[in-house]
């Protein structure tokens, strides 16, 4: 599975990217929330404290925005990723 993240700024400036593999056969939301991990992490490393996340899986958008009431595995590693969402200002 490859992934990308590309950092922009209200100007379209592209001051950052990052990209990877793992070497795993994954379902597509696991795939999904891997990629939302690495650009948590990559605002993080920037230490940008106003951060738009954008994603187009529909029901991982919807596991983010209710965490902490999802009891399945997906959702309880969604919350684990959404802990470190407290570091920013505004998400």
């Amino acid at each position: 599975m490859g992934y990308g993240v590309i950092v922009m700024d209200a100007d379209d400036f592209v001051p950052s990217r990052s990209g990877g593999f793992k070497e795993a056969v994954m379902d597509i939301e696991w795939a999904k929330l891997t990629a939302f991990e690495e650009r948590v992490n990559v605002a993080g490393e920037l230490n940008i404290l106003k951060v738009v996340f954008e994603s187009d899986c529909a029901s991982l958008v919807n596991r983010i925005k209710k965490k902490g009431r999802d009891i399945t595995i997906l959702g309880h590693c969604v919350d684990k990723s959404c802990m470190n969402l407290d570091n920013f200002i505004l998400v």
